[in-house]
């Protein structure tokens, strides 16, 4: 299963820059499930470029590959993507999660 948080950039009033969640899902295989937030953040129809295929691929052609490497499809500074594998439970904090992420330009989110 991948997680993948989607954040989007907001300037507070104070004129501080953070980072917003957007969306948060859970792909598992070919299954999507939002599970907070604003599911229009979620461009599924979105190419990103996989290795293990060695092309562009969409979600309908494997949601997990695609979900684990779209934060290299964010790079326009106003989103953050971050995609964590859990690798074992859900609940579980072990190290073997993996995670990839795409900073947006002008502020770095740390993934949790």
């Amino acid at each position: 299963m991948i997680r993948l948080d989607i954040f989007t950039n907001e300037i507070r009033p104070d004129g501080q820059l953070i980072d917003r969640l957007a969306v948060r899902v859970e792909v598992t295989g070919q299954k999507l499930n939002v599970t907070a937030g604003d599911p229009r953040f979620l461009q599924v129809g979105m190419p990103v470029y996989s290795e293990r295929y060695g092309r562009l691929i969409d979600f309908d052609t494997d949601g997990e590959e695609w979900a684990r490497n779209l934060p290299s499809a964010y790079r326009n500074g106003a989103v953050t993507v971050s995609a964590v594998e859990l690798l074992g439970p859900v609940a579980s904090s072990s190290g073997a999660d993996r995670v990839h992420s795409a900073p947006a330009l002008a502020f770095e989110h740390q993934p949790r």
